[in-house]
């Protein structure tokens, strides 16, 4: 069952929001679907990160344990948004069923067009994709738009050192729940719209 904080006003004329189009960064909000390790997975994948910047030569400004997430599907950026939005994800997240499953990332590297570098993975991040492809299917249900592409990565640090995909002793953590996100662009600073616990 989702945990629903009223956050919001009125839903906003669909005039003023801005959606996928929108270029990041110039609007306040952004509305996403991931997942967290728990706290103590998440100070292990901050120590191991640091490790690894370390050993990339990067300097850049690691992210916080708290922070530290896989989006699943974007649903946009947003100068306000809209209430019947956040309503339909939520449906979309009351509607699937899913088992706990293991997140396995096996490499790193550099995004530059957004300044990012990041864990990802392929072949111990198929389960990943395979929930991230439940939950699409969910989120159809409620007429929700996707985005096609989809490369699992965790963001470690922002630094706009570019390094080349190199694969790393895999870091490894147990997905247990899935979240709605609602994220104060630039500030670090998330609110839990949804929460649903997968099945152990």
């Amino acid at each position: 069952m989702a945990e629903q904080f009223s956050l919001f006003g009125d839903p906003v004329p669909k005039a003023l929001v801005k959606t996928h189009g929108a270029k990041a960064g110039r609007d306040p909000y952004s509305l996403f679907f991931s997942i967290f390790p728990v706290p103590g997975e998440a100070a292990e994948i901050a120590r191991r990160g640091a490790a690894i910047l370390e050993a990339q030569g990067l300097s850049g400004k690691p992210l916080l344990p708290h922070r530290l997430h896989v989006t699943c599907h974007d649903l946009g950026n947003y100068a306000h948004v809209p209430q019947d939005l956040v309503d339909a994800a939520i449906r979309a997240g009351d509607a699937l069923s899913f088992d706990a499953f293991d997140v396995v990332l096996d490499c790193a590297l550099s995004y530059p067009s957004s300044g990012t570098y990041v864990l990802s993975g392929r072949e111990g991040a198929r389960q990943l994709t395979a929930f991230r492809e439940a939950l699409g299917e969910a989120m159809r249900g409620e007429g929700l738009r996707l985005s096609r592409s989809f490369t699992p990565h965790m963001t470690l640090a922002y630094d706009r050192h570019v390094v080349a995909e190199h694969v790393i002793e895999p870091v490894r953590w147990r997905a247990q729940e899935f979240v709605l996100i609602r994220s104060h662009v630039g500030q670090g600073q998330y609110d839990t719209l949804g929460r649903w616990p997968l099945a152990a």
